[in-house]
């Protein structure tokens, strides 16, 4: 069963922050001269620390993912806006050129008493506020919906292990530069391949033939039509909830809404993904897929898709938005008086809570909703 990183942030946010700030400090990160001399290309210190944290995650996470101890998709990516990183990588740079500190080795840096490392942090606080007066004049080239979830594997249309081995040749190559750049005694020949690094490729490797395994072949379409008709492709909003609040391992929510921006109400833990992007989308088999929109039928367009490429944990948001907004985040309360009723009131209400939302009350029995006078709108309903 996977651990549920996102419910418990601070377990593991907290204690990795700390030891990566002390890796900073003992690697000697937090000195701007080690930096300067990687600028320069006369020390790659700061390549081969970062390079080293980089690979070793990466595996790591790996194979936690493919062992089921860790669920991939439930580790928080940031969102990429092409034109608001391009224009904060050339910020960051300048800034990082001339006080030879990023933001991490700053506080490395500014922790062990260096006056430098404390300017370089008041420069970061002042320079976050600038941006923040000056977002006027950024805001037109940032986009209005950030892709969220991109992956450089996704993007070059390759497999992860592919971009994975790739990148440790990489680290690989650039160990071997430093070594000669830097005259290391105990080098190898540039060929030789140092027992942990034969590890780390044959991790590598063994992860990509894992990954490439054939999935199971596509349905036939009689297969899914029988699903449609016996509503097995469906998720009720209730129990979606329940998923969400019970952390459940492997749950992957698709807001497929189109032209939403930044402002756009998703579902807890959904993820905005376009339907164009659906033909390519990596699922792993322990992953439960769940699609919504607003109402209409892209949802059920993309659960086809995805059965057709042989996906089987694949369910729709029955009745979309319309319907979590009704049942979960706004359900209506004491339209049954029974025992039963009221328990199932108190669930709606605990539930309806728990996501920030505000359940409607009746009187007499009667929804709120329905009520003489009653100005609450009703949502259109879809079958999809």
């Amino acid at each position: 069963m996977a651990f549920p990183l996102a419910a418990h942030p601070a377990l593991t946010a907290v204690p990795v922050g700390l030891a990566f700030g002390v890796i900073l400090e003992r690697a000697g990160l937090g000195d701007p001269r080690v930096i300067r001399g990687q600028l320069l290309g006369r020390d790659f210190t700061v390549v081969l620390v970062m390079f080293g944290a980089i690979v070793t995650a990466m595996i790591g996470l790996l194979w936690a993912d493919a062992l089921g101890v860790v669920d991939l998709r439930a580790v928080a990516t940031p969102p990429t806006d092409i034109g608001g990183q391009v224009i904060g990588a050339l910020i960051f740079g300048a800034g990082f050129g001339i006080a030879a500190l990023c933001p991490g080795t700053a506080c490395v840096a500014a922790a062990s008493g260096r006056r430098d490392g404390v300017a370089a942090v008041v420069g970061v606080l002042l320079g976050t506020l600038l941006t923040a007066l000056l977002w006027p004049v950024f805001a037109p080239v940032v986009a209005e919906v950030p892709q969220e979830h991109r992956l450089l594997s996704a993007d070059l249309g390759l497999p992860v292990w592919v971009v994975a081995t790739t990148l440790l040749l990489f680290a690989l190559a650039a160990r071997r530069i430093a070594e000669r750049v830097q005259a290391a005694p105990d080098r190898p020949a540039w060929w030789r391949v140092r027992p942990i690094e034969a590890a780390a490729l044959t991790l590598t490797l063994a992860y990509g033939v894992i990954e490439s395994r054939p999935a199971a072949g596509a349905p036939q379409l009689s297969s899914v039509a029988g699903e449609i008709v016996r509503e097995e492709d469906h998720v009720d909003p209730i129990e979606l909830a329940e998923w969400i609040r019970a952390a459940r391992p492997g749950l992957r929510i698709l807001d497929l809404r189109e032209g939403l921006d930044t402002s756009a109400y998703l579902i807890p833990g959904a993820r905005i993904t376009s339907m164009s992007s659906l033909s390519s989308l990596e699922v792993s088999p322990r992953e439960l897929v769940v699609l919504y929109t607003d109402g209409g039928a892209h949802a059920a367009q993309a659960w086809v898709l995805l059965r057709l490429r042989g996906l089987t944990n694949v369910r729709v948001l029955k009745d979309g938005m319309a319907a979590w907004e009704d049942d979960v985040m706004s359900p209506a309360l004491g339209g049954d008086t029974t025992a039963a009723g009221r328990a199932r009131d108190a669930h709606l209400r605990e539930l309806s809570t728990w996501f920030g939302g505000q359940p409607r009350t009746a009187t007499g029995g009667v929804p709120l909703s329905l009520r003489p006078g009653s100005v609450v709108p009703r949502r259109r309903r879809n079958t999809c």
